[in-house]
């Protein structure tokens, strides 16, 4: 895979007679044909790559900059982050439960402030978990 790269460095991106998008999600640029087919080929093969870093497939999870102890405080007003923690749902999710009218609607505090009633949410996973 080394030599491809090398190989793809060294050849004339701006020539017209060898234009060829790259399938890169970031970045698109003009390869030979026979090139092309070479790195294609190698992709296939699932050569070992020899790159020093490997890219994430997903984004990970950080943890909530509010404490998960707060859900125990049944006025407390927690954040999205902890919301999704508490439930195991995700963030569009809950917006699409919400919706639906099947999960607490928050408390808005300003235009870009949305807080949900602890214990609006530990009663809701209660619910479901009655339900199941």
């Amino acid at each position: 895979m080394t030599a491809l790269l090398r190989e793809l460095l060294q050849c004339d991106h701006s020539a017209p007679s060898q234009r060829r998008a790259g399938a890169g999600k970031w970045i698109t640029v003009n390869v030979p044909a026979g090139l092309w087919a070479k790195i294609q080929a190698a992709t296939e093969l699932n050569e070992p790559s020899e790159f020093p870093f490997t890219v994430p497939t997903q984004k990970p999870r950080r943890p909530p900059a509010q404490t998960l102890q707060a859900a125990l405080i049944p006025d407390a007003l927690l954040r999205i982050d902890v919301v999704e923690h508490l439930t195991g749902l995700g963030e569009s999710t809950i917006r699409r439960k919400m919706a639906a009218a099947n999960f607490p609607q928050p408390i808005k505090n300003g235009a870009r402030c949305t807080r949900w009633r602890a214990g609006d949410v530990t009663t809701w996973l209660r619910e479901q978990g009655a339900a199941a």
